[in-house]
């Protein structure tokens, strides 16, 4: 048994790593029930980052890498009691009963009365940063089966070893909610109580306006939210959503099981020929160090 040994430099790992960044991309939808309802659609990709190599412990250090949003609607949805005014008796009749009553007209009898869809593109920065350590894994490939070694390198079916990336740590960083989303959230409340009145007579405006005295603040109570907008964004996004917690999952995935940064072929052709010269790796090491990753491969 011999080992060969291949030194990728820190440039090589970078640009590798850097492909598989930019070839991510997961989706994810969701909803919730209940007065307060919110769906969500979202998209993410990667970009940017920084790749570096470390070799206490040995591993690849990922820092600052960017969450694009690609999409992100989400829409606010709010059911409120139905209201109605009118419907009082105007002239009694002397017999019982009544002749004339007033119209009665009723307000939020739709489910939801309120929806409030919420485009989040490019609104919210937020960054990854992790350690990786190689994972090395044999991938005993199905479509080889009944196949000689010979057969399977000529059509390209042959056995892997497979260098994969497993967390050592993994940070997720939200970085900012633009003030944006704020003025969005208050230009629709703004805008529906507006048009709550729209082509109601003018004693049902003034009655109304007195019942609903305060709207504003009703339903920013059913949204519960608080003064602090971006914490409340946070929270639904982040904790009712579990968004972040999604891409963090998501991306340990990739870079674990979806994603091999290098794979050999085993047996490895070393030279060509009709039959090639086939060379069976037993085993696949690495070691890291600040400027390199080594390939230890045993033969």
């Amino acid at each position: 048994m011999g080992t060969v040994q291949i030194a990728l430099s820190e440039k090589s790992i970078q640009k590798v790593v850097k492909k598989a960044i930019d070839n991510f991309h997961v989706t994810k939808s969701g909803a919730s029930n209940g007065r307060f309802r919110a769906s969500y659609n979202l998209g993410v990709k990667l970009h940017g980052g920084t790749v570096d190599l470390q070799n206490n412990p040995d591993e690849i250090k990922i820092s600052e890498l960017d969450v694009v949003y690609d999409p992100l609607n989400v829409k606010l949805e709010i059911d409120i009691p139905e209201m109605c005014v009118g419907g009082f008796c105007i002239i009694q009749s002397p017999f019982g009963g009544c002749w004339l009553r007033a119209p009665k007209i009723c307000i939020f009898s739709a489910n939801p009365d309120i929806s409030i869809p919420i485009n989040l593109d490019g609104l919210i920065e937020s960054e990854i940063s992790g350690g990786f350590k190689p994972e090395i894994k044999f991938f005993d490939n199905p479509a080889n089966a009944g196949m000689n070694e010979y057969q399977a390198h000529a059509n390209n079916v042959a056995d892997k070893w497979q260098l994969f990336l497993k967390v050592n740590w993994l940070d997720f960083d939200l970085i900012d909610i633009s003030d944006t989303v704020g003025n969005i959230l208050d230009k629709i409340i703004d805008n529906f109580i507006d048009g709550i009145f729209g082509g109601l007579p003018g004693w049902a405006k003034s009655i109304l306006s007195w019942i609903l005295h305060g709207i504003s603040d009703i339903i920013r109570g059913i949204l519960d939210i608080v003064d602090d907008i971006d914490e409340w964004f946070s929270d639904l996004l982040g904790v009712s959503f579990g968004i972040f917690d999604f891409i963090l999952t998501e991306v340990a995935n990739y870079f674990l099981k979806k994603t091999p940064l290098y794979q050999l072929p085993t047996p490895y052709p070393i030279m060509p020929g009709n039959p090639p010269v086939l060379l069976a790796i037993k085993q696949l090491g690495v070691d890291i160090d600040a400027t390199e990753m080594i390939l230890n491969i045993e033969v």
